[in-house]
């Protein structure tokens, strides 16, 4: 391949023929003619090398969050809290099957699946308590209102309510201490 500059362009040929600067075309030339017609070897510019980038931490994380997706399943709250990073995303599992006990993270927080379900797009762990509840390891969580069985509150929970604390007498416990006194001793 050869090149050579016209007016102000490069221009770039195999020189099978070439016009000399007389005119006159020439089939086939030799190397002489063509250097005299103004044709150099094209030498393509040396390209360094893209400097190598330090390696995606998302694939690193995905990897390690499978490496310990088994182990994390046993521990508890507290455990789970310290290392919440390791737990899949809520947005990562919509469409799939969850199972009660399955810790998810969502906006900032994690959530444990406290009904087995396949998620759905609207079904925010925020916004869907009879799904979800949040871990947590605060000694007396506010009192929220059950919506069945599988997040009643059983014997021996804690909860806040009117700024005073409670705990459960009974298992299944889905009235507030209010409604059934009975159900609760306020803790002094």
């Amino acid at each position: 391949m050869y090149h050579k500059f016209i007016g102000d362009r490069e221009v770039f040929s195999t020189c099978k023929s070439i016009q000399t600067n007389e005119g006159f075309w020439i089939s086939n030339p030799t190397e002489e003619q063509i250097a005299d017609a103004g044709w150099l070897p094209y030498v393509p510019p040396v390209v360094p090398p893209e400097p190598e980038l330090e390696p995606d931490l998302t694939a690193e994380m995905e990897a390690v969050k499978r490496m310990f997706s088994t182990q994390t399943e046993e521990l508890s709250d507290e455990e789970a809290l310290e290392v919440a990073a390791l737990f899949p995303t809520w947005a990562s599992k919509i469409g799939s099957e969850v199972k009660v006990g399955e810790r998810l993270w969502y906006n900032g927080k994690l959530y444990k699946v406290i009904q087995a379900h396949t998620t759905q797009a609207d079904w925010t762990p925020d916004v869907t308590p009879a799904l979800y509840v949040e871990v947590s390891v605060v000694e007396w969580p506010g009192w929220v209102q059950p919506t069945g069985a599988q997040d009643a509150y059983n014997k021996g929970d804690k909860v806040t309510f009117e700024g005073k604390h409670y705990m459960s007498l009974i298992d299944g416990n889905i009235w507030s201490p209010a409604a059934y006194p009975a159900g609760w001793e306020e803790q002094l």
